[in-house]
């Protein structure tokens, strides 16, 4: 286990690399640069060249690049030239939404897409199946930034259920001690505010896990309908145990394997999503700053978003794969691990 997990780490780096190398030969290929794009709208040349210069950005790329990497190696992720602010302090000021915003969306998708794959693998080729299929298919074909509009139409605009932006009412008080607004204000006994952020999380999580949920679904129900056809389904029900115990105790460990692979996967699309969604609900989270900081050409802030997103999709596929080993001891064993 300690070396597949060590391997995966070692083949993250280049990942990684790459992927900082190409988010900073986009940001430079871009028309414009921050200097003239952030000047004052009465700068001259003069005024625009200063910034260029106080900025490091008449520099040659692969100077400017090679003093990225070296900071980089230091942990530090360079100051915004927007904001005047160290990135890595601005990122870390809105992770906690950014993530609190992911976990509830993760849960939500979840808890709503594996139970209707078993609905539909448990009724296969019935009406629940085919509504099931229909809810999966639509939630798939439909952009986020088209969903989350409709939702905010129906569910805000029209219903006055939900609010459609913000984490909290303005000037709502909560003991903030971790970021996440969530288990703050459990801690400080304020439930009134608990409810008001599970509110606030409402439509922007609904309009992130509607795709997810269609994917699960869908995976979900194939694993179960193949798990179902091996012998040893056909001696459970051979020696008359229950079929609720047949699903807990035979379909769903056998078949968790791929769709934990597929929450994996969505995690990717999960973490990318966040941008168009934290920006269409003015959520406080990094997918609107990296939003923000690509509209001005800001490099440091840019590849500074982008180096924690990476990182974190890399994190999260360890974690999956050595829940592979929790779930399925066959992988533990192919491994070399002896128990």
């Amino acid at each position: 286990m300690l070396r597949a997990i060590l391997l995966r780490l070692a083949g993250a780096i280049p990942v990684l690399f790459l992927v900082v190398c190409g988010i900073f030969a986009l940001v430079h290929l871009a028309p414009g640069d921050a200097a003239s794009m952030l000047a004052s709208s009465d700068a001259g040349p003069e005024e625009v060249e200063r910034l260029r210069l106080l900025w490091g950005l008449d520099q040659p790329l692969y100077v400017q690049f090679g003093k990225f990497l070296l900071n980089v190696l230091h942990l530090d992720l360079g100051i915004s030239l927007r904001y005047q602010q160290p990135v890595i302090a601005m990122i870390a000021e809105r992770l906690p939404a950014t993530l609190e915003l992911a976990v509830v969306t993760l849960i939500l998708a979840v808890g709503v897409g594996v139970p209707l794959g078993i609905a539909a693998a448990l009724n296969k080729g019935k009406w629940i199946d085919g509504l099931v299929s229909m809810i999966a298919v639509a939630g798939v074909s439909a952009p986020a930034f088209w969903m989350g509009i409709l939702l905010v139409l129906l569910f805000s605009a029209d219903l006055h259920l939900l609010p459609s932006s913000g984490r909290l009412p303005y000037g709502t008080p909560i003991a903030e001690s971790t970021g996440f607004y969530l288990i703050d204000s459990l801690k400080a006994g304020q439930f009134q505010t608990f409810g008001l952020v599970l509110a606030h999380l409402a439509l922007p999580a609904m309009t992130l896990a509607a795709g997810m949920i269609g994917i699960i679904a869908r995976i979900a129900r194939s694993a179960l309908i193949d798990v179902g056809q091996e012998d040893f389904i056909s001696t459970a029900v051979a020696k008359g145990l229950s079929r609720t115990r047949i699903v807990r105790h035979h379909l769903m460990p056998n078949a968790a394997i791929p769709i934990t692979t597929i929450i994996g996967l969505e995690l990717g699309v999960l973490m990318s999503g966040t941008i168009i969604v934290e920006v269409i609900f003015s959520w406080p989270g990094v997918g609107s700053l990296l939003f923000q900081a690509v509209n001005v050409r800001d490099t440091p802030l840019t590849t500074g978003v982008v180096v924690v997103y990476t990182t974190l999709f890399i994190a999260l596929n360890v974690l999956i794969d050595m829940f592979y080993f929790v779930i399925d001891p066959r992988v533990a064993a192919a491994g070399g691990v002896r128990h």
